[in-house]
């Protein structure tokens, strides 16, 4: 059996989870991600902005009551998520929006694009940490993924760091 990165893994959990639409805005530590899921064959719909992907996503699971999923690469692109994000929260929408984040080695060091990502969705999603370690992707991606569809649908936003999708 070959080995699989780390974006591939998260691509498969996601689809596996029935993810059958993905809202983006490629680049960053995402590449492989998106284009993982492309491969898989879930529709990919490029937004052209991380905002309107958060926003795609939102009424995509207001739609069809299944958790929308959003990309974004890190810094930036994972802050231009936020307004949709909380939209997604007000209205009780399950939504799975995943930023990458810089490698781990240089948390805490102002890396390019560095930014908090737990602090700067705590006020509008459930609890959702790092994924820090590529082989445990499935056993937090199906948790999160039912905990944005429980009693009280809301957003989940993990972030996963380029070290970690980038791991075989």
């Amino acid at each position: 059996m070959g080995s699989i990165t780390g974006s591939e893994l998260l691509a498969k959990s996601l689809k596996a989870q029935g993810m059958d639409t993905l809202f983006y805005l490629m680049g960053g530590p995402m590449l492989e991600t998106e284009s993982a899921c492309i491969k898989l064959g879930v529709r990919a719909i490029d937004s052209r902005h991380e905002q309107g992907a958060a926003m795609m996503a939102h009424a995509y699971s207001r739609l069809t009551r299944r958790p929308g999923v959003c990309m974004a690469s890190s810094g930036p692109g994972t802050i231009n998520m936020a307004t949709g994000v909380a939209n997604a929260f007000v209205d009780a929408a399950p939504l799975v929006a995943v930023g990458g984040t810089s490698p781990r080695v240089y948390f805490g060091m102002d890396a390019f694009q560095e930014v908090a990502q737990p602090l700067l969705y705590k006020p509008s999603t459930q609890p959702a940490s790092p994924i820090l370690d590529a082989p445990r992707i499935p056993d937090v991606v199906g948790p999160h993924v039912r905990q944005a569809t429980s009693t009280r649908p809301r957003p989940l936003c993990p972030s996963l760091p380029a070290h970690v999708l980038a791991a075989r």
